[in-house]
């Protein structure tokens, strides 16, 4: 994801839909169809925005016949979800603003803004697997892993939604799990998460073990400041390799991946390419410092790391199929550079294309729009993925059970 935000007026928007404007439902379906015809520009075949509106307004108008011109914004969006459900583009998505303020703190180095347990999991038949238990944070502080699988909320089967209401009730709840088959209890009371997503590194026996979560930033935290500040750490302490793990990683900015890269790549770059004619930038990094170039016009220096470094150390990547984005890049980065081996599973497909959240739309939401083309600096494409060099299943039975095989086909790897 770029680092812009468009704020786009209803003004301009009203200016570019049809003249008569029926119900709000209308009015958010001109908005969306919009900025989704004009800007898109990702693998998907997407008609421009006339045909776009022409080919869904009949659903629009089954779904407020009832309600005629006071047809409202919920019946619109269910429309411009399956519009994006239609597209089947992992990164054209509906935002809310709540999803942009968590973006925000992410940027800002912090959790996100609801109170929570601390937890990413994995709904499966059995319940919820833990995939991630945030030092720092309620659920951690109460003894829970990663690999331990939650069986109750409230005493009640474990789900995703179970396990969203509680957080959302932001009142203590009891919560049963099990580790490798051993029944234990919890409560848990959530809480707003401060400065428990950043980067953390771990060493042990001689391995360095990197975990990111996302490559957000902002004036005052730098996501890749943290990977060159981890590199350095690890280099100094002699390790003979690091693992960095992307799994389930969220996305970020595409710079941040870039610059955190360039702890091991010294330099690299890539182009956004624009379906506009004399519109693409070209971004590269040398020195810790990143330069954009804009086409036809000069190099300029948009951002740096304070304290650049440059690892030597072999480096093995883990992904999964949740990896997405700007975290599919750093993994890219360092696959092609020759710098690290990619262990895991193909990542989520968002690897070749960008853009910025579009809005606000008339409902408060946001759209965000594949909208740049990601070339490599000699012009080639990027692939939509990463494509592993080892595959390995990343198994939550196995994980249940005790076992994180992507990791140990990495630390074999390093061995």
């Amino acid at each position: 994801m770029t680092l812009r935000h468009a704020l786009l007026s209803s003004v301009l928007i009203i200016g570019m839909v049809s003249p008569a404007l029926a119900s709000p439902a209308q009015d958010l379906f001109d908005q969306a169809t919009f900025l989704i015809g004009f800007y898109y520009n990702g693998p998907a075949k997407v008609p421009p925005f006339r045909e776009l509106r022409r080919q869904y307004q009949s659903e629009l108008d089954r779904l407020c016949a009832p309600e005629r011109d006071r047809c409202g914004f919920d019946k619109a969006r269910q429309v411009i979800a399956r519009i994006v459900q239609d597209i089947a583009d992992p990164f054209t998505v509906l935002m809310t603003r709540e999803q942009l303020i968590d973006d925000q703190r992410y940027g800002a180095g912090l959790g996100p803004a609801a109170p929570r347990i601390g937890v990413w999991v994995r709904e499966t038949p059995r319940g919820l697997v833990v995939s991630e238990a945030f030092p720092g944070e309620p659920a951690f502080e109460a003894g829970l892993r990663r690999g331990d699988l939650i069986t109750q909320i409230g005493g009640q089967p474990a789900t995703l939604a179970r396990l969203s209401a509680a957080e959302t009730a932001r009142n203590a709840f009891s919560l049963s799990y099990s580790r490798q088959g051993n029944a234990r209890n919890a409560s848990l009371t959530p809480r707003v998460a401060e400065a428990t997503m950043r980067p953390r590194l771990e060493i042990n026996n001689g391995i360095a073990y990197l975990r990111i979560y996302h490559l957000y930033s902002s004036d005052e935290y730098s996501t890749a400041q943290r990977i060159h500040d981890a590199a350095r750490q690890a280099e100094q302490a002699g390790v003979r390799g690091m693992v960095i793990d992307l799994r389930d990683a969220l996305t970020g900015y595409d710079s941040e991946a870039l610059l955190g890269a360039a702890a091991f790549t010294g330099k690299g770059g890539f182009i956004y390419d624009r379906r506009f004619q004399g519109q693409d930038e070209t971004h590269t990094v040398e020195n810790g410092k990143l330069f954009v170039q804009a086409e036809g016009g000069d190099k300029e220096e948009q951002s740096a790391v304070e304290q650049p470094y440059l690892a030597r150390i072999p480096l093995v990547v883990l992904v999964n199929r949740n990896t997405i984005n700007s975290a599919e890049m750093l993994a890219y980065f360092l696959q092609v550079a020759g710098r690290a081996k990619v262990v895991g599973e193909p990542t989520a497909g968002a690897l070749g294309m960008s853009g910025s959240a579009e809005g606000p739309l008339l409902n408060g939401e946001f759209i965000a729009v594949s909208s740049l083309r990601m070339r490599n600096l000699d012009g080639s494409p990027f692939p939509l993925k990463v494509t592993p060099d080892v595959a390995v299943v990343d198994d939550l039975d196995a994980l249940v059970a005790g076992r994180d095989v992507v990791l140990e086909r990495a630390l074999e790897m390093l061995r």
